[in-house]
């Protein structure tokens, strides 16, 4: 195995002794070297490529770098690149012939059903509403670069090498590196949080739409090219050829795919398909693998084909995800993806008249792209920046071009040369374009309205305009009383869109839309009422119970990641110039009294809200639920307020916009109806006072005697001014007086500095999404079981850059 000190590993012919391995070893002990023995080998490989490539993904992911970029620089690094060359003894490991036909038969098989997954995954409906802005980005992106390249290669075709043109290498090169693979530009968006984005959408859809015409493309033109042809025997191939592909077309629609559907038919909504019908669905695409493979197909194509006749998300998609997701695509592909680059070997680079024309068309292929992908959203009206990140986003580069140079060096296509230079090209490009979109394209800057769109800035008789979030059904409960307790009338009326949450599984792309009845994306399989419909009836018969005009609803779903679910969240609200985002707090009441989280999924939720209070167009609102809003577990007595109401509501104010806008919103709630409202606002003595902030002083008192002059009759509204020494003389009267009421409001505070008010309590907070106060009030500790609501008024700044709140969960 070693030439020259150095470790070969570009090699597709082997040989094998009989008898010379056996699977597995008889351990050290026994005088065995166990990486001499087939299994252990395999077992020595996974271990080391995952180990380091997740090692190097650590780093460079700060910086945008894709993980499969990480995954080709692990191979590389443990090629003859560096280790082989440097450490022939320690390199051979890597190049023996029985370990590469493991690393390619395991990570192929891998990558098949790793490709069958992201085709069960990938919504067709998207070329439908993809738009003319995919259709001509598709369209010009794959064309200018083939055209391009091409006629580069008529100006040099005097100085292109004999065996270039013996083995088609340009002709190979300007096919498939004019694409943009839909895998990698999926891929590579899920490593940067971009799938929900608008671009992101734009970039997939153009993707999926190249990756279908190229495919029918150079079918049609292969078929018609050798039925053309003057030799009988081509012609027969070539109708063959065209007969066999629609053949086989035909019997993954009509055939698999009915068997598929069959066997998930009857799984009960939420559930997932059991052992026997996932094993049989696995080897339902494995068959047509290997059936496209004898019709002269790559091995992938039949799945994927297969895998996008299929409906996605629940329940073949979310058990795809969740049983293979993890082993295939996190532990088994990346063996294939570092072979890639275990068989680069820069020692090679020797002629640099070569590589270097190589290079050019290369460059000249990844600049008429980007150019052409720029100018549609040019004529499209796309800022210049926008249209920029486009045009980085379909040259990302990754798992496909790893796949077809490996492909093309074993049928010496691709010499060790012309093999090292293309690879090298991939991890530059790859690694450029993703950290330049990562420091370029920031989806929550347009999510600045023009004017204050805030409760404490609402015209007189203009309807209070509410986005109501829900991740289940046990929020749905919580924020219908909320809206209950505000007794929306036709003269202050209430306008709810309401957001269903959806965590992403079982698809690629994120999905928000209006909501419609039957939505395949939210209807299981076999299910008679899915979740989403139920929770748009609970909040079309609160509706429906309110006096004509009084409230109205817009039911959304968003299908979505937890890391970027914020920018639909945040896009609704801009689009609906929602005043108030009201999103349920992450952690609920047990039976027992203790506190648990609404969902598996509780930490990811909280992080989402973390980023709607940071990235709002609009107010925000977290809604803590204890039972006491609807009924459930209020211990309060009616009688300790004069007066009978059926929502009592306490507004702690200490001061600030936060506070001013929890004031506006409790106001808003009394203003025409029944309810109990009371503004206890705590002050420090005169002596301890700290003007820090005059002007906050003001507008505190300013809005204060407002409320007192307009609303308070000592009655059903009242006010309560309190003088304490500090936080624990407050704490002692919330304590006291928190008890007669079913809804607590505070102010969040964020961005107020420390106050004697709170003072000591800060240093306990266990949730800073909540606050200082409204922690307090939702800790066990407390003792409280009452529902809290915490407020954050719209900050004036664009959007995240004050009032940042740090993820618990970061470092």
């Amino acid at each position: 195995m070693s030439l020259a000190g150095e470790v070969n590993v570009n090699r597709s012919l082997y040989c094998f002794e009989h008898n010379s391995h056996r699977p597995t070893s008889s351990g050290v002990f026994a005088g065995d070297d166990p990486l001499k023995f087939y299994f252990p080998l395999l077992l020595y490989h996974i271990c080391i490529i995952f180990f380091l490539s997740q090692a190097m993904h650590a780093v460079f992911r700060r910086v945008g770098v894709p993980l499969v970029i990480s995954q080709i620089l692990a191979g590389a690094l443990l090629g003859p690149s560096f280790l082989g060359h440097y450490f022939p003894n320690v390199g051979e490991v890597f190049a023996t012939q029985e370990g590469w036909v493991q690393i390619n038969t395991v990570g192929g098989y891998a990558f098949t059903l790793h490709i069958f997954t992201i085709g069960v995954k990938t919504d067709l409906g998207m070329i439908v509403k993809s738009g003319k802005k995919a259709i001509a980005i598709a369209v010009l992106g794959t064309a200018a670069p083939h055209l391009s390249m091409f006629v580069t290669g008529l100006a040099l075709s005097d100085q292109i090498p004999k065996q270039w043109k013996d083995t088609f290498l340009l002709t190979n090169l300007n096919s498939w590196w004019s694409l943009s693979a839909f895998i990698v530009v999926c891929c590579t968006l899920d490593d940067l949080n971009l799938l929900s984005s608008k671009l992101g959408r734009l970039a997939m859809s153009a993707a999926l739409i190249g990756d279908f015409a190229n495919t029918f493309a150079i079918a049609g033109v292969t078929s018609y090219l050798l039925a053309a042809s003057p030799e009988e025997k081509l012609q027969r191939i070539g109708f063959a050829s065209s007969l066999s592909f629609t053949i086989f077309i035909a019997l993954m629609g009509l055939v698999a795919r009915p068997a598929i559907l069959r066997l998930i038919r009857d799984v009960p909504e939420g559930g997932i398909l059991s052992e026997s019908r996932l094993v049989a669905v696995i080897l339902i695409s494995i068959t047509c693998s290997f059936a496209g493979e004898l019709l002269g197909l790559h091995a992938t194509y039949g799945p994927f084909m297969l895998g996008l006749m299929l409906p996605g998300g629940a329940p073949l998609g979310v058990t795809l995800a969740a049983r293979l997701d993890r082993l295939v695509a996190g532990v088994l592909t990346p063996l294939l993806i570092a072979q890639g680059g275990m068989r680069i070997n820069v020692h090679m680079l020797t002629d640099s008249s070569t590589y270097g024309l190589l290079e050019v068309f290369l460059v000249v292929g990844i600049v008429a792209k980007f150019v052409a992908c720029i100018l549609p959203c040019l004529y499209c009206q796309i800022p210049v920046r926008e249209s920029v990140v486009v045009g980085l986003m379909m040259n990302f580069k990754g798992i496909t071009e790893v796949v077809y140079a490996s492909a093309f060096m074993d049928s010496k296509v691709l010499d060790d040369q012309a093999y090292a230079v293309f690879m090298i090209n991939v991890l530059v490009i790859g690694a450029a374009t993703g950290v330049a979109v990562k420091y370029m394209y920031h989806p929550e800057e347009k999510y600045v309205a023009n004017q204050r769109r805030t409760v404490q800035n609402k015209r007189a008789g203009e309807e209070l305009r509410v986005l109501a979030c829900v991740h289940s059904q046990v929020d749905v409960g919580p924020m219908v009383a909320l809206l209950d307790a505000a007794s929306p009338t036709p003269t202050t009326p209430v306008s709810v869109s309401l957001l269903h949450l959806v965590p992403l599984a079982g698809l690629t792309s994120s999905v928000l839309r209006s909501y419609k009845h039957g939505d395949r994306h939210c209807v299981p399989t076999g299910s008679k009422a899915t979740e989403s419909q139920r929770i748009v009836n609970a909040f079309q018969f609160f509706v429906d119970q309110r006096r004509q005009g009084s409230s109205s609803l817009l039911p959304y779903v968003c299908i979505a990641p937890y890391a970027t679910m914020h920018n639909d969240v945040c896009t609704v609200a801009l689009d609906k110039r929602a005043m108030l985002i009201i999103v349920p707090f992450h952690k609920r009441l047990a039976i027992d009294g203790s506190v648990e989280p609404t969902s598996p999924n509780a930490g990811a939720i909280q992080d989402t809200n973390i980023n709607i209070l940071n990235y709002a167009p609009c107010s925000v609102a977290i809604l803590v639920d204890r039972g006491s809003l609807s009924g459930i577990a209020s211990t309060a007595s009616a009688d300790t307020i004069e007066g009978l109401f059926p929502h009592r509501v306490a507004v702690y104010f200490l001061g600030g916009p936060d506070d001013r806008e929890a004031v506006a919103l409790a106001t808003y709630m009394a203003e025409d109806a029944p309810i109990g409202l009371t503004v206890f606002r705590f002050l420090l003595p005169i002596e301890w006072q700290q003007r820090l902030n005059p002007e906050e002083d003001e507008l505190d008192e300013e809005a204060t005697q407002e409320f007192v002059r307009r609303w308070v009759d000592d009655n059903r509204v009242m006010y309560s001014q309190h003088t304490v020494g500090g936080s624990h003389e407050m704490v002692e009267v919330i304590r006291n007086t928190s008890v007669a009421f079913d809804l607590l409001v505070v102010g969040r505070r964020a961005e107020s500095r420390e106050s004697p008010l709170t003072a000591g309590i800060s240093d306990w907070s266990e949730h800073l999404e909540l606050g200082v106060l409204g922690d307090l009030l939702t800790s066990a500790d407390f003792g409280s079981r009452l529902s809290t609501l915490v407020v954050q008024q719209q900050t004036k700044a664009a959007a995240g850059e004050l009032c940042q709140t740090p993820h618990p969960h970061a470092a």
